[in-house]
């Protein structure tokens, strides 16, 4: 679904580190059809910062944050360790330096305010067909800018400011998903709510002070 002024978002999985995402998965994916598994029989949703990184490039993580979603899933067969168990070693393309990419498996959607519909607004990748057992997503834009609100680090802020310059966010869209999102937020409501309010203040100025 595209957002009214924004700029429709494009996953980038060419740069190294998307490589080693891909590879990642690529990994489950072939346990998944050894095991005769059917289309679709499992689902995944990537966050965090390898999710901006494919949109934007804006910088390079070596944490996957992401859901999984399954059903009917051959006995055994453990998704979560198989994925932990051996990192995914890459090559930063900017400094050359050797990484690993890790599958956090602490990481869970309720660790921050998230909005009901973010399955229907992901991008699926198209390394992983509808055939394919495994189908994995990575979450929009601005699902990704109100999981962040939570727990607002600098980087997060420095994520969420990351997608909104790179045209992929509108703000009226983003208040009101996010507000929806806090609305039934478990946790502390005040905070992401000032977040929300600062981020999108500062954005907004610098928008203004930037125009001709």
């Amino acid at each position: 679904m595209d957002l009214p002024g924004a700029v429709t978002p494009r996953v980038n999985t060419s740069t190294a580190l998307g490589q080693a995402l891909i590879s990642l998965f690529k990994s489950v994916e072939t346990e998944l059809v050894l095991d005769d598994a059917e289309p679709g029989v499992v689902k995944v949703i990537v966050f965090g910062g390898c999710a901006v990184h494919l949109y934007t490039n804006h910088r390079v993580s070596t944490d996957v944050d992401a859901e999984i979603y399954s059903a009917k899933v051959p006995e055994g067969l453990h998704l979560q360790t198989l994925l932990a168990e051996v990192p995914e070693q890459f090559v930063d393309d900017r400094s050359g330096r050797l990484m690993e990419l890790n599958y956090d498996l602490q990481y869970h959607t309720s660790f921050g305010p998230i909005h009901e519909d973010y399955w229907e607004r992901s991008l699926p990748l198209a390394e992983f067909p509808i055939e394919s057992p495994l189908h994995v997503h990575i979450a929009a834009p601005v699902d990704i800018a109100i999981s962040k609100l939570g727990r607002a680090t600098d980087q997060d802020i420095g994520d969420i400011m990351a997608l909104l310059r790179a045209g992929f966010i509108v703000t009226t869209e983003l208040r009101r998903l996010a507000l929806e999102a806090i609305d039934v937020y478990v946790g502390n409501k005040e905070s992401p709510t000032s977040v929300l309010a600062n981020i999108l203040q500062d954005y907004l100025e610098k928008s203004d002070d930037e125009a001709p």
